[in-house]
């Protein structure tokens, strides 16, 4: 139970600073392509790590956490590859990242089609933001041409609606089971 708190308390922490970072980027999308890799890359190893940790607790649902092993995972390992490869990555950044938060709006989508299984009545908010990140997600692939301004923005949106749609997912299923409900 207390290793669960401090997943989803931590989970969450991540969540707000995802929306904080593309806050950052919508607002100062000049901010310079290395940047915007390394704060990504530092950002996906922290986010791998606390993904990795929440699939190795329990919650009642077992929902928000589900995937987050062989994500957590990939995260760790693309968020390297951005911290040290960065002069390679960038000319990459929208594409590699456009990836990367298509697979994780999916498997959204696939919690709250479970969630709706489960009889949570605001399922339909994890899809409708999912499906919002998946728009996204395809843009920054379908778009690497555009301006760097643009993708930063681009990538700022999804940095947000991604970070708005793991807090809702954290804080509306994970459910922790108190001593007395067992």
């Amino acid at each position: 139970m207390r290793q669960l708190k401090i997943v989803k308390n931590a989970y969450s922490f991540l969540a707000v600073g995802l929306v904080i970072l593309g806050a950052v980027l919508l607002i100062f999308p000049k901010i310079t392509v290395g940047f915007i890799c390394k704060s990504i890359g530092i950002v996906l190893l922290i986010c791998g790590m606390i993904k990795v940790l929440g699939y190795f607790t329990k919650d009642r649902f077992e929902l928000a956490f589900q995937f987050d092993l062989g994500l957590g995972i990939a995260s760790m390992i693309i968020g390297l590859i951005m911290l040290v490869q960065t002069g390679h990555v960038i000319e990459a950044v929208s594409t590699f990242l456009g990836i990367f938060i298509l697979i994780d709006a999916a498997l959204k989508i696939q919690t709250a089609i479970e969630a709706k299984r489960f009889g949570l009545s605001k399922w339909w908010i994890i899809l409708s933001i999912s499906l919002a990140v998946t728009l996204v997600g395809i843009l920054l692939i379908a778009m690497p041409w555009k301006t760097t301004e643009f993708i930063t923005r681009l990538i700022g949106i999804n940095l947000c609606l991604d970070g708005f749609l793991n807090l809702w997912v954290v804080q509306n299923t994970v459910k922790i089971i108190r001593r007395n409900e067992v």
